[in-house]
């Protein structure tokens, strides 16, 4: 965004602010005059709204889920004083920010606002698990473009490690976000050399054995097989690796290397 352009949207400002679309800081201080805003004096959090990474959104579908949740907007003061387009459409869905003159009220609003967006996803999308991301209350520029990163990575994250959770948020996730950046960057060579050993199988029950918390009763329930069929599974990885599940640190090892196959394989479902 190299010229003033006074016809700019308020969400066309907003995401040229998140993703640092500028180059003069005081151009894009003064052109936030023209809504009223002050960057400096107001506080800022995003929320976004994502359909599941492997599912293909078309525009037409960001824009109904842009209109069924205009409502929302409403909880703020500050938003509902801003007669422009507010929501920013993002990859696989939308996103907003809510503003305050006040940390404190942003945080109560945020509370409010999941709740009634929980309610109008629930009712219009009943067949479709739309997450919504809570990013960190910020202010001014560099905290904008923060919140923005945290309420889309909180979805992410979420989405690989907390996947029966709608609402998403960036505090909560900030370690499983951590570990996703680094399995995304890192994981392949991490993990190939010890799933290369197991057979598919094994793997399978390896998963489902973190997700059952370790409990071969319900990992056997959940994979409609024996106890001892996962007990073996168990003792073939040991054979296989030398890592045992009955050890703490070995337990470790193997749990961070199905997080990390999970996430690979929601990031290649994602690109």
């Amino acid at each position: 965004m190299n010229n003033v352009n006074t016809q700019l949207s308020f969400s066309a400002y907003m995401n040229n602010v998140a993703i640092h679309y500028y180059e003069d800081f005081n151009m894009i201080t003064d052109l936030g005059q023209q809504f009223n805003l002050n960057l400096d004096q107001n506080y800022f959090l995003a929320l976004s709204f994502l359909y599941p990474s492997d599912q293909l959104v078309s525009y037409e579908e960001k824009l109904a889920l842009r209109q069924h949740l205009q409502p929302i907007i409403k909880n703020s003061p500050v938003n509902e004083s801003i007669h422009s387009e507010q929501f920013i459409l993002v990859d696989k869905g939308v996103l907003v920010f809510l503003i305050s003159p006040l940390a404190d009220n942003l945080q109560s609003l945020s509370l409010e606002t999941r709740r009634q967006a929980v309610a109008i996803l629930e009712t219009t999308w009943p067949d479709c698990f739309i997450r919504i991301g809570i990013g960190t209350i910020e202010a001014g520029i560099t905290g904008i473009q923060a919140s923005y990163y945290n309420a889309l990575q909180a979805v992410i994250a979420g989405e690989a490690f907390k996947k029966e959770r709608r609402v998403l948020d960036y505090i909560g996730m900030e370690i499983y976000s951590t570990i996703n950046a680094m399995v995304i960057a890192h994981g392949k060579s991490l993990i190939s050399t010890i799933l290369r050993q197991l057979t598919e199988e094994e793997q399978l029950v390896l998963g489902k054995y973190y997700k059952c918390k370790t409990d071969i009763a319900k990992t056997a329930e959940s994979l409609q097989i024996s106890d001892q069929d996962v007990s073996r599974s168990l003792n073939q990885i040991k054979e296989r690796t030398g890592l045992d599940v009955n050890d703490t640190e070995d337990s470790f090892k193997l749990n961070f290397i199905m997080i990390a196959k999970r996430v690979l394989e929601k990031e290649k479902q994602r690109r």
